[in-house]
Order: structure tokens, then C-alpha cells, then sequence
């Protein structure tokens, strides 16, 4: 290729100057608090707010505004007005009251997820219709064109029954005012030519200013911003603030418009609020499970992977219930932490009214590519019998689930002990290098038991004599045999006792 055409191609490929698209989300207060089976039947609700004395109505939904529900009613008008317009005895009308955190946790949230598609994701600040910007001007070539692009994050989002408004323009305030109050439900500029008459035609009541600066403009009889953008300047200064002016000369692409980018978190935390408490473990399931695909997001984003994650139940009464989900490797399959999830909730024999659910995961791996053999080997082996133990663990209790490892003792019966699944194994003589002391019975009974069948085979005698120092003093024989059933035991005599075979007791089992 010439010089002349890699020239030629660098100006014409996408990318060279930035492009912004817009995501405003109009019921964010809504859907930051709605269980993920309601999203998509969207019962009816309203935003109130608490003016002196009255409870308004801030926002409603689309399915509250078919039944004659506006903002700016006091609470018993909005509930007389759909009371009257639902007769059907459908579903009731829901009241939220506002929570900026939630919401804002919410779309930083949704902010972690854009970020599969561009580096700079923002949050700018918004009363009305939160959202997000992402300049996407690089992106468009590696996602193969700006309308595949926004084909791919556009069905991201509303696959989770969520409500979206998108503009893109080459000026990241435009887009922001475009995507709010543009006309169209997915406005797409990228001529500047045409990003200024689009401006031009923007209502007032899409820039996201104060109500007493939109209130004084319209009694002057202005309605869109190309209007107020031929009144004077300094009596539009006069008449409103110097931010005003600031925010204008953004709108039509004259000053830069600096906004913080989201930061991904070291950690993962998230929570959900149930409009009614839950009972029941697929109920309880049904709405754990998109706090569980977002956390497999999170980890396939990343490229990590997780092992161990906490849940904490919320009541409306008493002390939450904490929950460990733990599986055999580490993966973001939300389906295996499903059903670990399920068993821990099936051990509880009676669980309180759950009034919201909290998960947290903090410690990852970076799983290993490695190689799968072809038949099993030692660590498929050793794979599944973890996933056996976080099974058990599961279904009937941490403490419940031991394993036998051997400890560095002289006594037998003290050779072995109870380790949880989790801990691990303590080092030996033995697994330093050194003796490997006779086969143990796989169990000690916790008391001596007479031999009652007939002993058809003896081994050898071991004597056990400990020091003066030890605190359970130990002086005894111990002896393998097989008895006349077949079955292999371990006998003990102590030292005091009389010789002969009747002086011999049963204190273990196999060996």
C-alpha cells in the first residue's frame, strides 16, 4: 500500500474525534429497588417526596400513569385517582420514597458493566433520569461500526427489563440533554452542523436546570433553548446565574464539560431491597439470582474467578443470617452458586420473613488456562471431592462435615483428628521425609468394647509408654487382629492387666 492510501484510509476509518452516547435510565427509582421479576410485568408505582407537611408525588411509572397517577398529586389524590381507574382489583399502587444512594449505587453499578464497551464511563450528576455517559469514539471500529455498537449495549441494558433513552453527539453535554428530551427514542448526531440544530430545538424542560430558572424563561414565552439562546447575554445573566451562561456555551459545543470517570471497585458488594418479605427458598432464590449474575459479570469482565462468597438475610426483626456459598474451584458460574445457595437455604428448619439480601465477594483468584487430560487424574479426583464436601457442608452445616488427617502423636488413638474441609492439613513426620509409622484404624470407638467374635488372626504387638511430662499419661499395648467375620479391628491391653487373650479390648475399627 502507498503512503497516499494509508493516509487516505487513516482519515476516513471511525474514531479520529470523540463520540459520546448517552444511557438515561427515566425510572432509576424504580427499577434500583425492583426485583427482577417485576421489571419486566412493571407494576405500577410512584416517587413521593415529603413537602411541608404533604407527601407528593415526584415520578411515576408508565403503568401508574395509565391509571391517571401525575406527579405533583398528593399521595390520597394519587391513590383516589387509581383506585377509580383500576377496577379490574389488579395490582395495588406502589409508594417508594426517595434513595439518592440507592439509585446512584445502582448506575455506578450499571457504570461496571458499560465498561466492557469503552474505557471512560461518567456519571453525571442528574435529578431526573440518572444515567451514564460513554465515549465510544474508539470503540465503534473494534465493535465493527457505531450502529452494531449500539445495537450491543443498547440490548445489554433493556434485556434487563430496564428503561433507556440513548443519544449520541459529538459533545458529551449534547448527548446528555439529547438523550432526555430529543424527540426521538434513540437520537444519533454526529455532523456538528447538525448537533447545533438539534440543540437549537431542545425544550427547556430537558436541560436538567432549576425549576424557578425553567419557570422564568417560560413566563417570558420562551420554550426551547435556540429561543433563549438569542436573548441577550448579559440579560439572561441577569435574570437567572453565570452558570446558566456556562452551561449554554456547553450545549452548543463552546466550553469542555469535565466529568469524573467511574472507577471499578477492588471488590464486589451489592444489595436488594424487597418491596414485600420473602419466604421460602425458591422465592428466596428467584431474587438472589440477579445479584448472582451480576457477580459472574463482574468476575468475566475482570477475568478472575471466586471460590467463597458471603450473603447476609435481612429481617425485618432479630439479626441477620449469614450464608457462606463455597464451591470445589474457583469459576463465575452463577448456576453451580445456585444450588450450593439452595442447600444452605434448605438446611435452615424455619428462616424469618427476608426484608433485603446483601452479597459480597473480596477475595479472587485469576484462574489457570492449564490443560484438561483425558481420563482422570489426581486433580479430578481431588476436584471432586471437595465439591462433595461443599456439598455436604451445604446441606447439613459447617460443623457437621469433618475429614480424619493424621497429627504428630505417640498414642494411637491420638495419631488422628477431625479437620474441617476447609483448614489445612498439618504436616507430619511422616510427610516431612521421615518414618512412616504402621497402618491406624480408620476410627476409635470413644470407649473399649470386649471382643465378642473369635479371633482368627493376631498381628504384632506395639507398646506405648509415654513420659512423665505428658498430661493424659498413656502405658499400653496395642494390637491389629482379625476377627472370624472377616472384618479388622485394633485391640488395647493395658499394661496392668492379667496375660492372656481375654485382657485384650476393642478400641478401633479397620486398619
Amino acid at each position: 500500500m502507498s503512503n497516499t492510501a494509508a493516509s487516505a484510509s487513516r482519515k476516513a476509518s471511525p474514531g479520529e474525534e470523540p463520540l459520546w452516547l448517552a444511557l438515561r435510565f427515566p425510572e432509576a427509582w424504580f427499577e434500583s429497588r425492583c426485583p427482577e421479576e417485576d421489571r419486566f410485568v412493571r407494576p405500577p408505582a410512584a416517587l413521593v417526596e415529603r413537602r411541608p407537611g404533604v407527601p407528593c408525588v415526584k415520578a411515576v411509572n408508565a403503568a401508574a400513569t395509565r391509571c391517571g397517577v401525575r406527579p405533583g398529586q398528593t399521595r390520597l389524590v394519587a391513590q383516589s385517582r387509581f383506585r377509580d381507574a383500576s377496577s379490574t382489583g389488579g395490582a395495588e399502587l406502589r409508594f417508594l420514597e426517595s434513595d439518592e444512594a440507592a439509585v446512584v449505587h445502582w448506575i455506578e453499578g450499571l457504570g461496571e458493566i458499560a465498561m466492557q464497551y469503552t474505557s471512560r464511563v461518567c456519571r453525571p450528576e442528574a435529578e431526573v433520569a440518572p444515567g451514564l455517559l460513554l465515549e465510544i469514539g474508539r470503540s465503534t471500529t473494534l465493535f465493527h461500526g457505531l450502529e452494531r455498537l449500539l445495537e450491543r449495549v443498547l440490548r445489554e441494558f433493556r434485556s434487563q427489563g430496564l428503561v433507556v433513552r440513548s443519544a449520541v453527539a459529538p459533545h458529551p453535554r449534547v448527548a446528555w440533554a439529547l438523550a432526555r428530551g430529543g424527540g426521538e427514542r434513540d437520537a444519533c448526531v454526529r455532523d456538528r452542523r447538525r448537533q447545533i440544530e438539534a440543540v437549537c430545538r431542545l425544550p427547556l424542560t430537558a436541560l436538567d436546570w432549576p425549576a424557578d430558572w425553567i419557570l422564568r424563561f417560560t413566563e417570558m414565552g420562551l420554550s426551547t433553548l435556540g429561543q433563549l439562546r438569542r436573548l441577550p447575554r448579559d440579560g439572561v445573566a441577569m435574570r437567572s446565574s453565570p452558570r446558566l451562561l456556562e452551561d449554554v456555551d456547553r450545549l452548543f459545543a463552546e466550553r469542555d464539560w469535565q466529568l469524573p470517570g467511574i472507577t471499578p471497585p477492588l471488590r464486589f458488594e451489592r444489595e436488594i431491597g424487597l418491596w414485600d418479605p420473602a419466604v421460602g427458598v425458591e422465592r428466596l432464590l428467584l431474587l438472589s439470582r440477579r445479584l448472582l449474575v451480576e457477580l459472574a459479570s463482574f468476575l468475566r469482565r475482570r477475568q478472575l474467578a471466586v471460590d467463597a462468597f458471603g450473603i447476609m438475610l435481612y429481617h425485618e426483626s432479630g439479626p441477620p443470617t449469614p450464608l457462606d456459598v463455597r464451591t470445589a474451584e474457583g469459576g463465575w458460574d452463577e448456576r453451580i452458586w445456585m444450588d450450593q445457595l439452595r442447600l444452605r437455604l434448605q438446611a435452615f428448619t424455619e428462616l424469618a420473613p427476608v426484608t433485603r439480601i446483601w452479597i459480597r465477594a473480596e477475595r479472587f483468584i485469576r484462574p489457570s488456562p492449564g490443560q484438561v487430560a483425558l481420563f482422570e487424574d489426581a486433580a479430578d479426583r481431588e476436584r471432586n471431592e471437595r465439591s462433595l464436601w461443599h456439598r455436604l457442608t451445604a446441606r447439613l452445616g459447617d460443623r457437621a462435615v469433618t475429614r480424619v488427617q493424621p497429627l504428630p502423636a505417640i498414642v494411637p488413638s491420638r495419631q488422628s483428628g477431625r479437620l474441617a474441609p476447609g483448614q489445612r492439613k498439618t504436616r507430619t513426620h511422616a510427610d516431612r521425609g521421615g518414618d512412616v509409622r504402621p497402618a491406624r484404624p480408620f476410627w476409635w470407638l470413644e470407649s473399649l468394647d470386649p471382643v465378642r467374635e473369635p479371633i482368627e488372626r493376631w498381628g504384632e504387638t506395639e507398646r506405648i509408654q509415654t513420659n512423665w511430662w505428658e498430661a493424659v499419661p498413656e502405658t499400653a499395648d496395642y494390637r491389629p487382629a482379625d476377627l472370624a467375620d472377616g472384618r479388622s479391628v485394633w485391640l488395647r491391653r493395658d499394661l496392668a492387666a492379667e496375660e492372656g487373650e481375654g485382657c485384650w479390648r476393642l478400641s478401633g475399627l479397620g486398619g
